[in-house]
This record gives C-alpha cells, structure tokens and sequence, in this order.
C-alpha cells in the first residue's frame, strides 16, 4: 500500500500531559504496526502566538489551582450554552487558517487529533472542504463533553460503549465510533511481576508501596498526603510523581528526611510509570483519562483525592460506579482507607485490583492504530 510514503499527522494540546501522551502513544504504536508509516506531531498552540499560548496554559493551571469550581462551572456551561457552541465556533474560525497552512506543508495522509480544540480546527477546515485527508478523534477521558462533538470528524475512538450512545445522540452516526479504549504506552501490555518491578526500582518487597502522581504539572497537595500517611504509625514505601513541579520535589525530598515510618522516594518527571505502577499496591491521584487507563492497565487499585468538577468529576463517576476506585475528599480519610485496604493484602484492594483489569485496555493503542492504517488504504 506504499506506507513509506504515508503520513499520520498528530495534533493535541499540552494542557495537562495526557492529550500528548495519547499521541504519543498510538504513534508508537502505528511504528511498531507498519514501520514505514511516518508520523508527525504538532501542538495547537503552534497555531497561536507564543505568548499568548504561554498565557492560555498557565492561566488553566491556575484557575485548577486557586479556583477548581470556577473551571467546573466553565466546564458545565460548555456542555449546555448555545453561547459556548458560537464561541467555540468563533474560535475555530479564527485559528483554523494557521493550521491550514501547516497542513498544507505537511501534507499528512491522516489527521489524528487527541484534544477538543484541534477536533474544532480540523472539523471547521472539514467543513468547508478544506481538507482532503481523513480524520481520527482519540478521547482521552471517560466522558465526552459537547464541545468535543463535531460530525464532520470521520472516526472517533472512545473508552466505552456509553460513549458511542452519547456521540450518537450528538449526530455522529454509530458507524463512525468505535470502543478502542484510552490509549496507553504499549509498555503496559507486557506483563510485568510486583517484585521484579519493586527489585528495578530498588524497593523492599516487606512494606506495601503507595505511588502518589499528580499529573504533568505535580498539581496535587502530595505533602498534606505524606503526611496523613504518615500519621498511620506503620511502615510504607511511598513514591511521589511531582511531574514538572520542582518546588514540589524539593519539598517532598526535603520531607523524607522527617518521616519516622515511611520511606518516601520524591521524583520529577518519569518515563516508566508502567514499572512504577507495576510496583505499586495502590495509587493515589487525580483521575486524569490517561493516568487512569495506565492504572486499570496494569489492575493497579485508585484513590481518587478531590477530583476537579468537570471531566475528572465525570472520570470519578465512571470508575468508582465500575469498582476500580474510591473517591476521597481529605488527607484523614485517604490515610484510613489506604491503612485498611493494605492491612494483609485486604479483599476490598483485591477486588479493585480485579475491577481495574477488567476494565483495562492495554491495546487500546494498537486498535486505534489500526484503525487510522485502515484510513490510509482507503
């Protein structure tokens, strides 16, 4: 089919790390599928001036920072407003000719998009038959917000079958769905044992490990966490993800040395959370689409501390009504949850761990890749 030739042109968004990593991680696997498909990856805010790009990303981790509700309440009128449909149309229109002349250089066979607003550039050129080559959504999380519905898109990949009914509710004929799951990094798929992962990372297989992740941008109170920890009186390994928050490594490491009980490992930003997981008895986090696909991959039990209103409201839904998680609101109470899951490997961990490998898709990559090959035969 000439795939030397062929072009698979990836666009998401760097607001918060998962759109990218989904990306990512089907790119990876496209290569592995068919090594002579090349793959090309852009950011939408390439399509913006670089300062205000730099103002859109940190005024989001702000608002997620200081004011959680007020994101929550943007996030519920998109999914309700009229006036949110015309303004994400106005959007579109305002940017969609930069991406158009991008596209136009890069001349991709395949459109592959894993984030809203990239969907509404490349649905707005669509459109308007402005662009020839077709088109692949990949949602990241367990919900699909309206603003991510646009029928122009040719195919969309999503977690669940209530997902495809939501799109199909939406106008999106159930044909142009499919159930792919959220795609992880195909190093989840290779089985991997806790104590060959615990003897790599150089832990002790006589304490339970607790992983604390807070996403790209170390956006969780993982101090307030240690500490509730901490206050259990018992001996635990604790590994903190703090992303590409500095501060909050530096707090943590400097933490450690405090810490009478636990042991507490403070790192940046990783490029193995498949072997951390692997170690892991339980992981506390937000429960942002990619991170909680990566855990239900590898069976990995979640508490989900203060979830966001918005899509990690809807995430927290999905996952705790299957029962491959429990949501908790304080420090005190994610302390005295984790204390009693670990106590002698309890059933209540065994059967979160059960109800996150039923759910999980270490695949999902791959079956979206194929899809996107099926694309570019057509």
């Amino acid at each position: 089919m000439g795939e030397e030739r062929r072009k698979v042109l990836f666009i998401s968004a760097p607001v918060g790390a998962g759109h990218v990593r989904a990306a990512q991680a089907v790119g990876a696997a496209l290569r592995r599928l068919a090594p002579g498909v090349a793959t090309e990856f852009a950011n939408v805010f390439d399509f913006f001036s670089p300062r205000l790009g730099k103002a859109i990303l940190a005024g989001y981790l702000k608002v997620l920072d200081v004011f959680p509700q007020a994101y929550g309440a943007a996030y519920g009128w998109g999914n309700s407003s009229r006036l949110a449909l015309a303004g994400r149309a106005a959007v579109s229109g305002f940017l969609a000719g930069r991406m158009e002349r991008y596209i136009a250089v890069s001349r991709p066979d395949v459109v592959v998009v894993s984030h809203a607003t990239p969907a509404g550039l490349v649905a707005h050129l669509a459109a308007r038959g402005r662009l020839a080559a077709p088109t692949v959504a990949v949602v990241t999380d367990f919900v699909v917000h309206r603003l991510w519905v646009y029928p122009e898109l040719g195919m969309y990949c999503v977690a669940h079958e209530g997902l495809r009914d939501y799109l199909a509710a939406a106008g999106v004929p159930r044909e142009r769905s499919a159930v792919t799951g959220i795609p992880v990094d195909g190093r989840f798929a290779a089985p991997l044992g806790k104590r060959e992962a615990r003897a790599a990372l150089g832990l002790r297989e006589d304490a339970p490990v607790v992983l604390i992740m807070g996403g790209g941008a170390g956006v969780l109170p993982m101090a307030e966490i240690v500490a509730g920890l901490e206050a259990l009186a018992r001996p635990l390994q604790l590994v903190a993800v703090a992303g590409r928050n500095e501060a909050l490594r530096r707090r943590l490491t400097a933490e450690a040395g405090r810490l009478k009980f636990c042991t507490l490992e403070a790192l940046g930003f990783v490029d193995n959370v498949d072997v951390l997981m692997a170690a892991a008895d339980l992981l506390v986090s937000k429960p942002g689409g990619l991170t909680a696909a990566e855990a239900l991959a590898r069976g990995l039990p979640l508490l989900i501390f203060r979830p966001i209103p918005g899509q990690e409201d809807a995430n927290t839904a999905f996952l705790t009504a299957h029962g491959a998680a429990v949501r908790v609101e304080s420090a005190g109470e994610l302390a005295a949850l984790a204390g009693g899951m670990l106590a002698e490997r309890a059933a209540g961990l065994e059967a979160l761990s059960s109800a996150a490998l039923d759910l999980g898709r270490p695949g999902a990559a791959e079956a979206v890749g194929r899809l996107i090959l099926d694309r570019l035969v057509k």
